[in-house]
């Protein structure tokens, strides 16, 4: 018995724990890596709403009252529309 007790102490001894104590190395790699990413592309996601919503008053006011001024508008506001939707990082 005191001989499958000792075998059973040594196979303990030998074990790691389960939870390590961090080393330096992998603190430091913690304090040196980006805390949130970074929102990229919402400048052109509220430029496309923007669009999206100036458009249809564009096109009201061109069937309405026509003239150069709306259909500038209703062109710059399908652009940048457009400029949204083909947006890579949005």
């Amino acid at each position: 018995m005191r001989v499958v007790a000792r075998a059973i102490q040594q196979a303990h001894a030998h074990q790691q724990p389960l939870l390590a104590k961090p080393t330096r190395q992998s603190e430091a790699a913690k304090v040196a890596a980006p805390q949130r990413p970074t929102e990229v592309g919402l400048g052109t996601t509220v430029l496309g709403v923007l669009g999206l919503v100036v458009l249809p008053i564009a096109l009201l006011g061109l069937l309405i009252w026509g003239g150069p001024v709306w259909a500038v508008l209703a062109g710059l506001s399908a652009l940048a529309v457009l400029i949204a939707y083909l947006d890579p990082f949005g």
